[in-house]
């Protein structure tokens, strides 16, 4: 069957995209914005690394963020899962480690998003009566009517309409 016989297609995969992305399970940073969580001091000398099974790894430029970020990791924890109904984090982890150029995607599901690509789905069709030869009742009453385009219309019609009351 080619494409054209198919009817018109319909592209699911963009809206379904644009839907996942506002659900929260697919968030880039469930955690929220790092600056606004720990200030911008600590901001600049920490970063969040990954989030998975609740456990939150924040990398520290040296052991003296780690020792402060230590102290602070409940007030954090609160900051964090106080913003919503179920509990984004359980644990944290600090290691101290070369500090990334950019923020990572924590939610691994984010990148899932990526990978959906638009898929054409084409429209069903509409099945159509089979057609059938008209009466001679009919034949007359067509030939009755006196614009050409209306005879033809007519006719037409008649053809898809079942002739006997069983066939209805």
């Amino acid at each position: 069957m080619k494409r054209s016989d198919r009817g018109p297609s319909i592209k699911v995969g963009p809206l379904l995209k644009k839907f996942l992305e506002q659900h929260p399970a697919f968030e880039a940073n469930p955690i929220g914005d790092w600056k606004d969580l720990v200030g911008e001091q600590v901001a600049r000398c920490t970063s969040p690394r990954s989030l998975k099974h609740k456990v939150l790894v924040i990398v520290a430029h040296d052991s003296v963020w780690k020792h402060h970020l230590e102290q602070h990791k409940e007030i954090l924890m609160e900051k964090i899962n106080g913003r919503r109904p179920e509990r984004t984090v359980e644990q944290i982890v600090i290691k101290v480690a070369e500090m990334p150029e950019s923020a990572p995607v924590l939610n691994p599901a984010h990148k899932n998003l990526e990978k959906i690509k638009a898929r054409r789905y084409a429209a069903r069709k509409k099945l159509k009566a089979p057609a059938r030869k008209l009466t001679p009742d009919e034949q007359s009453l067509i030939k009755s009517l006196p614009d050409p385009d209306l005879r033809e219309i007519g006719a037409k019609l008649l053809k898809r309409i079942p002739a006997n009351e069983e066939d209805r």
